[in-house]
């Protein structure tokens, strides 16, 4: 298996890998209800965001995958499952997209390159690039996997098309970051933490406030337009996401409206408010959005929701008829 390390090159597109420790420890449960003791390993998609060059990996899946022990290149990753358990999440988080996939092994396999070239094609919801996060579920501090680490792709020779893993920094945050609530993996077996993790962010999500935000140029950085946003919205609360449409390849700035989520009390008054004001050279125009789950519109409590999700998990999974 090919790897650079990060000293081989002269700049990265990703500086860092941040894994909350809840994610981390459910991925653990998942591997020991699911494959623990068959020498087999569970792999799954990582959702988060990314910022600055950071992938922050807030949530997670299970993925039903295969391989051929003898022969590393039959092997068999369950897109359809993918797909479906990501418009599940999308439609609860819109503001999560898939940033990579994890292995609970912990080195890089023969066909991993293969892998991580080919599942995520024609995937919705894909950020680029990719990461890998390798995890060692055999050494445990206080139920979390003291080592983990995280490799993204790169041209091994400049023009040659063959790809290598660069690794990267990996960290594991601390259990609130900037005072904000991180989402933890969704464990298909009906076990109350994966249920009470869920009904978490469903109540979460709840005092969410979503707004609409439109008014600046595309021409504009969308570096510099990340810090005008936040900068110019945090007097309503915590900012707890921006969303700007941007191009996968180019990164230019690809709409003229963008999404922005606020935590805090009176935070849809006070982002009203700042309609029609001045953020350094453009006006801002803010619209409130309505709940982007469609259970949560129609009245959904976060106890039904949760119970629902697992259930559609364990069957997906195998694990209930």
């Amino acid at each position: 298996m090919d790897v650079i390390k990060t000293q081989q090159m002269s700049a990265s597109m990703i500086e860092k890998v941040v894994v909350h420790p809840l994610v981390l420890r459910n991925i653990v449960d998942n591997h020991n209800r699911l494959v623990k003791d068959s020498g087999k390993r569970v792999v799954g998609a990582l959702l988060g965001s990314i910022s600055r060059g950071i992938v922050g990996v807030t949530n997670s899946y299970a993925v039903p995958f295969n391989e051929d022990d003898k022969d590393p290149s039959i092997w068999c990753f369950n897109s359809h499952h993918l797909e479906y358990m990501l418009d599940s999440f999308k439609g609860l988080n819109g503001m999560e997209n898939v940033v990579g996939w994890y292995s609970t092994c912990p080195y890089l396999r023969d066909n991993d390159l293969a892998v991580h070239s080919s599942v995520f094609k024609g995937c919705s919801y894909v950020l680029s690039p990719i990461v890998l996060v390798t995890i060692d579920v055999r050494s445990l501090e206080l139920g979390i996997p003291a080592t983990a680490k995280a490799y993204y792709t790169v041209d091994s020779s400049l023009g040659s098309g063959k790809e290598a893993f660069l690794h990267v920094s990996t960290e594991i945050a601390p259990p609130e970051v900037g005072g904000r609530l991180l989402v933890t993996e969704m464990t298909p077996g009906g076990d109350n933490d994966a249920v009470e993790s869920i009904e978490a962010l469903y109540r979460f999500v709840q005092k969410k406030v979503r707004i609409s935000v439109s008014g600046y140029d595309t021409s504009l950085n969308v570096l510099d337009l990340l810090g005008s946003l936040e900068k110019h919205f945090e007097s309503c609360g915590s900012v707890e996401n921006i969303d700007v449409p941007i191009h996968p390849v180019t990164h230019a700035i690809t709409d003229r409206c963008s999404t922005v989520c606020l935590l805090g009390e009176g935070a849809a008054e006070k982002a009203l408010a700042l309609n029609g004001s001045d953020a350094g050279g453009w006006i801002v125009s803010v619209a409130l959005l309505p709940p982007e789950c469609k259970e949560m519109a129609a009245g959904m409590s976060a106890r039904e929701f949760a119970l629902s999700i697992v259930e559609l998990g364990n069957k997906i999974l195998g694990l209930t008829k």
